[in-house]
């Protein structure tokens, strides 16, 4: 397959580019996973493969992102810091670069100590931000990370995350730490996802008073659920925080799940600087095209 990048084409074109996540499993049988991707790529412009979600070890990503693939849909490969060196992380790029594949988002990841492995050892050398700018050198200048040149140049479109959920004090650090991986080389941001507008709200408009929108796209992101159940399991997750109303809202009437969902959608595309939703899932990836067509995004789906 010819290399392309449907979502750098798409986002430079002013599109509201629609995402949702894929976890691969802890098996090697890829029927299930590509059934599920089969039937979101009517809804969506891309799909993101999370690798080793949560420090849970599972098939390679990498192998799940071909498979997508060669069915016709263009992927975007997490790559965590976590379990890589940088020895591991050049020879994944370079896997990746063969592949044909040029979507990446460099993530940190959840230390090893809070997955299915708790003994293992964290392999990470290089901070996110380090990370950012060797890729970065590594597709413009073609020099691995040690500074030899090589013979056949990469070409990435690379993203980084960004934490919104900060406390008053810490927003300056968190826009400087962002603004930082933005000079190092991302071309885009993929925001925490979010259960409360007004964080986000105040989080981007720094951004914007930054003019950081117009050095990298933004892309939102949330967790649909479908009931309590659900939202307390995402509660537990490192890094979210579900308010305390919401739980109140959910338990007061049957569809206030489904309605909150499409509520966050609404009032994250009003939101100056965003250019992208990203549905992530750990339970209800099967509302994902639900909602997706009540809130009428699939109108906004590229052909």
């Amino acid at each position: 397959m010819t290399a392309s990048c449907r979502l750098q084409t798409l986002l430079a074109a002013g599109h509201f580019v629609i995402s949702a996540e894929l976890t691969p499993p802890r098996h090697h049988n890829m029927k299930t996973l590509m059934a599920i991707a089969t039937k979101l790529q009517a809804y969506v412009d891309v799909l993101q493969i999370n690798d080793n979600a949560l420090a849970q070890a599972r098939l390679s990503n990498l192998v799940a992102a071909q498979f997508v693939w060669h069915a016709g849909i263009e992927p975007v490969v997490q790559m965590t810091l976590r379990h890589r060196n940088r020895i591991a992380l050049q020879s994944d790029l370079l896997g990746l670069a063969a592949l044909g594949i040029r979507n990446l988002i460099i993530v940190g990841g959840y230390p090893c100590s809070m997955g299915t492995d708790p003994e293992a050892k964290d392999a990470q050398d290089l901070s996110t931000t380090e990370a950012i700018a060797a890729i970065d050198n590594l597709t413009v200048r073609g020099q691995m990370f040690n500074g030899d040149k090589i013979a056949y140049i990469p070409d990435f479109f690379m993203g980084t995350v960004a934490f919104t959920e900060v406390k008053p004090e810490k927003l300056a650090d968190s826009l400087d730490n962002i603004e930082a991986k933005i000079d190092g080389g991302a071309k885009f941001v993929q925001l925490q996802a979010t259960f409360d507008l007004k964080t986000l709200e105040k989080w981007m408009a720094e951004a914007v008073k930054r003019n950081l929108h117009h050095k990298a796209y933004f892309i939102a992101a949330m967790y649909p659920f479908k009931s309590e159940k659900e939202l307390n399991l995402l509660n537990r997750l490192a890094g979210l925080n579900v308010p305390h109303w919401l739980f109140t809202r959910i338990r007061q009437h049957k569809y206030a799940s489904f309605q909150f969902n499409l509520e966050l959608i609404a009032g994250i595309q009003a939101i100056e600087g965003i250019r992208g939703l990203h549905f992530r899932s750990i339970h209800s990836r099967n509302c994902i095209a639900k909602l997706i067509e009540s809130a009428k995004l699939r109108d906004s789906i590229a052909a």
